[in-house]
């Protein structure tokens, strides 16, 4: 009987509510809710609905859900007594202004990495490995505007709130480099698409910087949306590979070399430029808010690794391998 009441306890201290909320139980609601979601999209793969997943209304619909239930609603029942701290401080339009600007060579950056990581897939793998998500490209204007929506605006909410809010609050000052790693493999993991996987671990770690720097959630918002608006608006700027067109490496044309290399680089110097910005802006505030922007009953970061955070692992393998295997088509 004292064993049962122990592996309760163990369970129970590992995977249920913390009465200090720390960034490994958010994570493994995370995975969970999206390996559910995942299963749906699995299901829904030959059902007899109205919209198929693949066209942009089905995946609009998904992605909308996709973003309320997995991001937007833990953060509201995990987030009681943290809402200064998730949501950060207004430090002026200035700063919002420059992070709406960074959309743009960071929109240079993934779509580059994203070129080139379609050309070393199809000439190492000879298969391109799909996104869980995906529809045909929009070609009214109609399409275009559900396509920002919901490909865009609320899921670059849903992760502000959650990954740059929720989860950022989770880490004490001192841990910002493990901060960094973690949220951006957590986000990297959740988006599930591994052709752009170099992409969003350019996009995470960007973000998370403006998180740092801007001092609120608003910068990585409005980055994200920047970043997708000029990647559906400007396409004739710079090509990206449309992987359901092409077969095998050398059906990508020399052109999108000729113009993913420079991209990449022209995006680097660009996001140099704003980071000396932006340091300069945190710098003159941060005497002024670096006290309280933090919690300070978070533990230390090894105290917080626990069973939660090795569920959260498997899972994620799990779905990832799955991805790769072509489970979802």
């Amino acid at each position: 009987m004292s064993g049962k009441k122990d592996t309760l306890s163990i369970l129970k201290h590992n995977f249920g509510r913390p009465s200090v909320m720390t960034w490994g139980w958010p994570l493994m609601w995370l995975s969970l809710m999206t390996f559910v979601f995942f299963g749906f999209r699995c299901l829904l793969k030959n059902a007899p609905i109205t919209f198929g997943v693949t066209t942009i209304v089905g995946c609009s619909v998904f992605l909308i859900l996709e973003a309320m239930c997995i991001l937007v609603l833990p953060v509201a029942a995990l987030s009681t007594g943290f809402d200064d701290r998730i949501l950060g401080r207004y430090t002026g339009v200035g700063a919002l202004l420059l992070s709406v600007i960074s959309g743009i060579p960071l929109m240079m950056l993934k779509v580059s990495l994203y070129n080139i990581a379609s050309w070393i897939t199809l000439r190492i793998c000879e298969r391109s490995v799909f996104p869980v998500f995906f529809h045909n490209e929009p070609e009214t204007v109609y399409g275009k505007v559900l396509t920002l929506l919901s490909d865009s605006v609320i899921p670059a909410f849903g992760i502000a709130l959650f990954f740059y809010g929720l989860l950022w609050s989770r880490f004490i000052s001192t841990d910002r480099f493990r901060a960094c790693v973690i949220i951006t493999a957590a986000f990297v993991l959740f988006k599930m698409d591994f052709t752009s996987a170099a992409a969003f671990t350019a996009t995470g770690i960007w973000c998370f910087y403006l998180r740092t720097r801007v001092h609120n959630i608003w910068a990585p918002f409005l980055c994200l949306v920047s970043a997708d608006i000029a990647e559906l608006f400007l396409p004739q700027s710079l090509s990206k590979i449309d992987i359901f067109s092409v077969q095998t490496y050398a059906d990508i044309g020399t052109t999108y070399f000729y113009s993913s290399i420079p991209a990449f680089f022209m995006g680097m110097v660009l996001l140099l430029f704003f980071i000396r910005v932006l340091d300069s802006f945190s710098i003159s505030l941060r005497h002024e808010i670096h006290d309280d922007e933090y919690d300070d009953t978070i533990p230390a970061f090894d105290k917080s690794i626990n069973l939660s955070l090795i569920l959260t692992i498997a899972v994620f393998i799990t779905i990832w391998v799955l991805i790769i295997q072509g489970v979802h088509l």
